[in-house]
């Protein structure tokens, strides 16, 4: 059999690892892009994926990018230093890797930060128009969420990063709030001041917290499928109904909800790849153009 792990190189020098699980007509393929600090064999749901779409004639790679766990030092990247805009170098490269092997249709999906950067590619990536859907799991408004939890905070960690990006430490943690990143993670100066500045490209992703107005969503132009836990605890925090939100935004989409599980859907693998194998099958992805 073929080995399963592969690894590309991005034009900037960055090594990315993936999971390719390949169905026996290699045309159709679904690419999933991780959520904050995650990597490609840390999802709930992964396994599922692979025992059962390629058997559907979906071939299926979860990938790695640059924002993969915290810190990798021994390249420089994760989720405490990445500049989000650069997610289009990382989603590029990967279309690149199976344009090359032949793939004709690309499914993109996205896990929760995961759902923003596949956004943001549909508004901005030089291949978008390889796309014939979009699946967003678990989506996220990560700008409205940190700005939920600064209001629980006496001190704003902008500060602390706009005094080290002014002493050129820009490279440096943020030490005001050690974990400033919802209370969950750690940034250096750079990468926060990169994220959570008024206007950041981040900002402008997936804007749920408007509660109208989710501009790149609303350009997406290809059939969405949008799958979220009932008691999702980081849309919870945002209290805005995003189910209804993404339904009115945009035409082409269809959003379902699965009870009893998370933000990452623990436990609920089997229900969630049967909702999107049900999309897969409506929207005949796998029939010829």
């Amino acid at each position: 059999m073929n080995y399963p792990i592969v690894k590309i190189k991005t034009p900037d020098d960055i090594t990315l690892f993936g999971f390719l699980a390949e169905s026996e007509t290699k045309e159709t393929i679904l690419i999933n892009i991780h959520g904050t600090g995650s990597c490609f064999y840390a999802e709930e749901f992964e396994s599922e994926f692979i025992e059962r779409l390629p058997k559907k004639g979906i071939s299926v790679l979860f990938t790695n990018n640059r924002g993969n766990y915290s810190l990798e030092s021994w390249q420089g990247t994760g989720c405490s230093v990445e500049k989000f805009e650069d997610c289009l170098i990382d989603i590029n490269s990967w279309i690149e890797f199976v344009l090359s092997k032949g793939y004709k249709k690309i499914i993109l999906q996205g896990h929760s930060l995961g759902t923003e950067k596949v956004t943001y590619y549909m508004e901005r990536g030089k291949y978008k128009d390889s796309i014939v859907g979009v699946i967003l799991l678990g989506f996220a408004d990560s700008f409205g969420c940190q700005m939920k939890f600064l209001e629980t905070q006496k001190i704003d960690p902008m500060v602390n990063a706009r005094e080290l990006a002014e002493k050129g430490k820009g490279n440096e943690f943020i030490t005001s709030i050690r974990l400033c990143h919802a209370g969950v993670l750690q940034k250096t100066a750079e990468s926060y001041i990169n994220c959570f500045s008024e206007n950041s490209e981040l900002s402008k992703a997936l804007p749920l917290r408007k509660g109208k107005d989710l501009t790149y969503y609303q350009n997406i132009k290809v059939p969405i499928l949008g799958v979220i836990s009932d008691t999702d605890e980081w849309n919870e925090m945002l209290g805005v109904d995003t189910v209804t939100l993404l339904k009115n935004e945009n035409k082409n989409a269809e959003i379902k909800t699965i009870s009893g599980t998370d933000h990452s859907f623990t436990g609920k693998k089997k229900e969630l790849v049967d909702i999107v194998e049900e999309f897969i099958e409506l929207k005949a992805f796998t029939k010829a153009s």
